[in-house]
This record gives C-alpha cells, structure tokens and sequence, in this order.
C-alpha cells in the first residue's frame, strides 16, 4: 500500500496510553508540520491502519492488554503494514529491551525522556528512507511490468498477438478489471479496436470504429500526457452506466518515433485513483509497444518487400520461358490476387484496332465479368475499365456502395458481394493496350504503395503482351501463306506428320486433298499476276466456307492447295471433296467472263492413311498421283488414290 500523505505532510499514527502524553506528542509533532492519528491501546491501532493508511507509526511499548512488541510483531507479519516504518518510545531503557524491540521489527528504539529535536530528525530520516524505499518498490514494479510487457511483445510480430500479449500483462501486472487497444487504421484513418479484456459485454460499434477527432481516445492520441477521466462512464462505448461509483479512466498513446499508433485505455476499480507514477508506467507500456508495433510493421514490410520482389522475379522468369500469352496472364493474375488478397481480378485487352476491350484472363469472376466486352467511347460515361484505358491512369473505388460515378458499371459485382474495386491501365511504350481490375470483398482505400504495386505488374504485363503479340505475328508469318493467309508449305508437312502420328497412335482415319486450279498459268499469262493473285485469295476464301474447323488448309505452292481432313475415311472425304469442287467452280471469281476457258475451276486428288504407310511423303504421293489422274481425265473433277497399286514403302 503506498504512503498517504495529507497534501504534502506524512501522516504518523501515535500509539500511547497515557492521553497527557499522547496530546504532547501530537502537538509537537503537528507543529513540525506532520499530520497526526492518536491511540491509547494497541487494538484501537490495528483498528485505525485498517481503514486509515499512514506513513510511519510512533510506538509506546508498555500499554495495557496489547504491548507495544506485539504490536510491531503483528504490523510486520501483515503484508498490508510491513512496510510501514515503526519507532518505539518507551521508558524501558535497558539493553535488552532495545534489542527485543529491532529484533522484533522495529526500525527506530528511543527511550523516555526523549530529546524533541532528536526525535523529530529520526522521524524525518525514517521518513525519507520510507520514501526511498517505496521508491524502489514503484520502480521495480515498473520495471517488472515493462520487462513483462516486453517479453509478451517480443514473442510474436502479429500486431494483435502484440496487442492482447501487453494488454493482459499491463492488466495483471497493475491489477486493473478492464483494458481496450486500438489502433490507427492507416487508409481510413479511423480508430479500430483490435484487443480488449474484462468487457461485460461484446464492444459496441461505437467503440470499434471510431472517426477520426471523435471521443476520448482521439484526444488521448492528440496529447502528450496521458488521458485521465475520473469516471469511466463518460467514455462513449464502454457500457459503464453512471451512477455507480465512479472508476476512473487512464488513456494513453502508443507511439514510435512521434507518430501516434494507437491508444491504450485502462479502467480503474470502483473510486480508485490512478497515481502518477502509475500514468508514467502506463505511458511507458504505450511507448513500448509502440515500439514493438513499429518493429512489427517494419517486419511486414520487408516481408511485403521481399514477397513483392520474388512475385516480380517469378514473373520475369515466367516472361522468360515463354510467349504464350494466357500462361503469362494467368501468372500475372494469381501473383497479384495473392499480393493483395484480392478476392477476384480480370485482365481485359484492347483489340488491334484499339476499338474494342475484352475481357482476356481472369480469376474467380463472376459471369458478367467474363463476358465483359465494351466498345472504346469517347463520352464520358464510360465504365471504369474504360476510363483507365482512354486516360491511362487508375480508377480506385474504396467503397463501391457508396460510389455514383460508376454505379451503373459495377452493380453486377456490388449484387455478387464485391465492394471495392480497382482498374489500372496496361501501357506499352506510351500506348494503353488493356487495363487490370481487381474486386475486394470488403471496403479497402487503396493506398499508393498498393497502386505503385499493381502498376509494376501492369507495366510487366503490357511488355509481355507486346512481346507476345510480336511472337504471335512472327510465327504466323513464318507458318502462313502470306498471299492466302493459309499454313504455308513447311507448316503444311509439320501439321501433316503431327496428324499422321496421332492417326496411327489411336488408329483413327485420316485423309489429304491435293487440288490444283484448272488452265491458271494460261489465266494468270493473260490477266497477268495481279489478278492471278486475286484468284489465289478468292480460292483460299472459297476453302475456308467449306472447310469444319478441324480441317487443316494450306497453300501447297503455285496454284496448288492441299486440305487434311482429320477423322475422315476416305468415302467422307470423296464427299468433301465434291463440295470443294462444286463450290470453287460456281464461284463469280473476277474477270471469269473473260476468261477462254469460262468458268475456273479445280482438279482435286483424294488419299488415305493407310496401314503401314511410314512416311507422309507416301501419303502426299498418293493424294498427287491421284490429282495428276484428275488433271489428266478432263479437270473439274476428282480422283481417289489406288491404295493396292502403290509400290510398298522400302522396309
């Protein structure tokens, strides 16, 4: 129990039996300007500590019932008193007397008659040593808090673990019912609470999320000394209903570095008073766990940092070790929704002709989303995708239920539960190629770290979707026909051995089409190449309309094509081979009614994979020889390969 002191004067009780004495003693000590309780037995003292604390007690020793020794042994054996200093004044002067009494516990043995000027200055040197002493009580317990504090903070760097770990050890440790932590939300700046203890009953919204400037622990925030309120119920939240004694409150900051993390609120016992020095604890507890809330957030960071740079690394390698656009969205796609724990993300793409936005990957959409195509407009009612394309720059919605500029856009992902969104542009060398959206579940301010973030990964993006689009062209100039925009001669025997492999891997039919454009060099002789060329392209279109779309066409060289028909028996492929023919000769070509020979037309060679057939050189022979009967046999017309008079493939 601390020491009681009436404003600034020590309280000594005096213990004697006789009142004459007694009334000498408090005027004399009254006058040095001590504050006095009087006894006459040793009961009535026990009596009077017990509801009336004081700082040192005067002791006589012979009184009647209860002895002055049994007094003393009675107050240091009562953890309540022991620490109370105890001076006996007695008449019993003999060695053995003084020795009983220190031994006993007292501190201070002076005999009868005393000096006046020798007693007050032993007083006041008890005294002082009291203080000292207390004085190392407090700052051993202080530091036995903060060293519990520290170890609670120092096992985790979660900030709610920190949070609970030191609100429980600051509540234990200074023997307090209640406690509240909360924390300064960085994006919104609101006050949320994040750990309390010895609540009634569950923490009412107000006591959550608090705005900021609201309440008493923004002003606790906004102070440098602690937050006292000398009745807990004024606290907004707490539950406290006034009335009942009041219970003091004591508000601290958690601060590092001059920045203002949170609030520690602590709530008293029933009309306790928090002292000083228990402030002073309190806001070192709040110092410290700034400390540690910093360390955590730093950790976090760095974790933040190192995930962000490995995702970049991952998708360097991933740029790396391929063109192929969807694995490198795809890629682009989970790293982000990981990063950021978004609850969904698409990736949409702007047309060649930077007319339309489509949607191009996604993850975990909802239907409305996936289907998402929009034509590019220049009004300004457009959807936020739209307008981080066309202004090239990114559209943060925090809390899409509340938003009116694009309410109309977002309603489908507002009805499938989503609440925030974001859309960042994807540019390439200055040139807006598509845009990135991201959709949270909950209410989330998008900070500019965050933003920076997903424009990294943006910018990745729109450099991998160039360099795929640049892949993509050049491999479609290397494999296609550039005049027909059919495969060309190399990619046609590619495709050709890949489809007789599977064909004989699963003994499925496969069959070729040779054809051959009837008198062309007479028609390209008289029209010229320009027009030949023409007829080349209407042929190759011609083709196209009556080709399924597991049929591979190409443009074989000259005015010769050739069409592999996969699953096809050689009977299916005498009838597709007539709708070709019949198809390409009622064609209106361009300058056909100038034609000598009227109408143009095709020669077609029909061959199947045989059993045993070993090489597609046998095949394609097969399908040629079959052409060159047909070329032969009037033209406009088709022949079927002779499987039984081929010559057998040399072994």
């Amino acid at each position: 129990m601390p020491a009681v002191t009436t404003g600034q004067r020590s309280t000594i009780l005096v213990v004697e039996d006789e009142e004459g004495i007694a009334r000498m003693i408090q005027v004399l000590l009254e006058a040095r300007g001590f504050a006095t309780l009087v006894t006459h037995s040793g009961d009535e003292a026990l009596d009077r500590l017990a509801v009336h604390p004081v700082d040192l007690v005067l002791l006589d020793v012979m009184m009647p019932g209860m002895d002055g020794y049994e007094v003393c042994r009675r107050l240091k054996a009562d953890l309540r008193w022991r620490h109370i200093p105890v001076m006996m004044l007695t008449a019993r002067d003999t060695v053995r007397d003084k020795v009983l009494g220190l031994e006993i516990g007292a501190d201070e043995y002076i005999t009868k008659p005393f000096n006046t000027e020798e007693l007050i200055a032993r007083i006041k040197v008890l005294l002082r040593i009291q203080g000292m002493s207390q004085a190392l009580v407090r700052r051993n317990r202080e530091l036995q808090a903060l060293n519990a504090v520290a170890l609670a903070v120092s096992r985790s760097l979660s900030p709610d673990e920190i949070l609970n770990g030191a609100l429980t050890c600051t509540l234990d440790t200074l023997g307090l019912p209640q406690g509240l932590m909360h924390l300064v939300e960085s994006r919104s700046g609101h006050l949320i609470l994040r750990a309390w203890r010895g609540l009634t009953t569950e923490p009412e919204e107000a006591l959550r999320r608090l705005s900021p400037g609201t309440g008493w622990t923004w002003r606790a925030l906004q102070q440098e000394d602690p937050l006292l309120l000398p009745d807990a119920a004024q606290g907004d939240g707490l539950g406290l209903a006034s009335g009942n004694p009041p219970r003091p409150l004591c508000a601290v900051a958690l601060r590092s570095h001059d920045r203002g993390l949170g609030v520690l609120t602590v709530v008293g016992r029933p009309e306790q008073q928090f002292l000083a020095e228990e402030t002073a604890l309190l806001a070192a507890i709040g110092r410290q766990v700034g400390m540690a809330l910093e360390n955590a957030d730093l950790y976090a960071d760095s974790r933040r940092k190192v995930q962000e740079f490995e995702a970049l690394y991952q998708l360097g390698r991933t740029m790396a070790s391929t063109f192929n656009l969807q694995d490198i969205l795809s890629r682009i796609n989970q790293m982000v929704s990981s990063l950021l724990h978004a609850q969904a993300m698409s990736l949409m793409l702007l047309s060649p002709d930077g007319r339309v936005l489509s949607m191009a990957a996604g993850y975990n959409l909802f239907d409305e989303a996936v289907e998402a195509t929009e034509a590019i407009r220049s009004r300004q009612d457009s959807s936020p995708s739209l307008i981080a394309v066309r202004e090239k720059r990114p559209v943060a919605i925090p809390d899409i239920a509340t938003d009116t500029v694009y309410a109309p856009w977002l309603q489908a992902a507002r009805e499938q539960g989503y609440a925030a969104f974001l859309a960042i542009p994807l540019i390439a060398q200055d040139r807006a190629v598509g845009c990135m959206n991201l959709y949270m579940t909950e209410r989330h301010e998008f900070d500019q770290d965050e933003i920076q973030l997903v424009s990294t990964f943006a910018s990745q993006a729109a450099i991998s979707i160039e360099n795929a689009r640049l892949f993509e062209e050049t491999r479609q100039l290397a494999i296609t026909d550039e005049l027909t925009g059919l495969s060309n001669h190399r990619h046609f025997y590619n495709q050709l051995a890949r489809e007789v492999r599977r064909a004989q891997r699963y003994k499925r039919p496969l069959t070729l089409l040779m054809l051959d454009l009837d008198y062309f060099k007479s028609f390209n002789d008289r029209f010229g190449h320009l027009a030949g060329d023409q007829v080349l392209r209407e042929v190759a279109e011609v083709l196209r309309r009556n080709a399924r779309d597991v049929d591979i066409l190409a443009r074989y060289g000259g005015e010769e094509f050739a069409i592999i028909l996969p699953e096809t028996d050689l009977d299916r492929a005498a009838l597709q081979a007539e709708r070709v023919r019949a198809a390409v000769a009622s064609h209106a070509f361009r300058g056909k009614d100038s034609n000598p020979q009227g109408d143009l037309t095709v020669s077609i060679g029909v061959a199947t994979l045989i059993p045993g057939m070993r090489k597609i050189e046998g095949l394609v022979h097969d399908a040629d020889q079959a052409l060159y009967r047909a070329k032969t046999g009037g033209r406009n017309r088709m022949e079927m390969s002779r499987p039984d008079a081929r010559p057998a493939d040399p072994t």
